[in-house]
């Protein structure tokens, strides 16, 4: 087993819909909002942590196969699978302590940095800041009692509609089976993204998000097969 390629993959992540990764509670203050965004404790701007798009992207690969990927995980475990092929644990990784086949299978062939705001969508978010918080907006909510009672309002904070950000992740290549799974399953999974969706809301209508190449224009990408929404470069290290 040998590092023969890296496949670097960079994209723009257009918001469609308002979208909200959000902040550990732990980490608020008195007078805060219910429920703010994560920041960039340096800078203050939203992000989207790697960690959090990585770990949908497993998600969504995970139920989209099935099985035991659903059947056997455990609570706040994914399932470890005892091959060394299978795809989801190849690509995405396990704990060193829940994998038994962590020498067949090698190092987690994903890599997923976090996602900073492009410069000129930050600019464009920067004319929010009289509407809402930083380069966000808030969103006012009311909880209805089923039962009777007051309404109980609540404020969310999201990224807008029309935000971007830039994505890079980086792909391991140590076996031709690698090359395989790239296409049959990291690209599925990223489809699979723009179908459902990112961060928490869902199904309230956020997080809708869409890839875009950051070379090309972007109003020309709209309905375009996502392969050619993506900057793919591949660089050899066999030598």
């Amino acid at each position: 087993m040998q590092l023969r390629k890296i496949i670097r993959i960079q994209a723009l992540l257009l918001a469609k819909t308002g979208l909200r990764i959000g902040m550990s509670r732990d980490q608020m203050a008195i007078g805060d909002l219910d429920n703010p965004v994560i920041r960039n404790p340096l800078t203050d701007e939203p992000y989207i942590p790697g960690s959090s798009l990585k770990g949908k992207l497993r998600y969504l690969l995970e139920w989209s196969l099935g099985g035991d990927y659903i059947l056997k995980a455990k609570e706040k475990h994914v399932y470890a699978s005892p091959d060394p092929k299978d795809p989801v644990a190849r690509i995405f990784g396990l704990a060193p302590e829940n994998d038994p086949k962590a020498r067949e299978r090698g190092p987690t062939r994903l890599l997923v940095r976090d996602a900073y705001l492009a410069p000129d969508s930050k600019e464009e978010l920067e004319r929010t800041v009289a509407r809402g918080g930083y380069l966000t907006e808030i969103k006012q909510e009311v909880f209805i009692p089923r039962l009777g009672g007051n309404a109980n309002p609540r404020t969310t904070e999201r990224v807008p509609a029309g935000a971007r950000f830039r994505v890079e992740m980086v792909y391991r290549v140590l076996e031709d089976l690698d090359e395989t799974y790239f296409r049959e399953y990291v690209l599925r999974a990223l489809e699979l993204l723009e179908l459902d969706g990112l961060g928490g809301h869902i199904s309230r209508g956020y997080g809708q998000v869409y890839f875009l190449h950051p070379e090309k224009p972007l109003e020309a990408q709209e309905g375009l097969p996502l392969e050619e929404r993506l900057l793919i470069q591949e660089r050899s290290l066999a030598g």
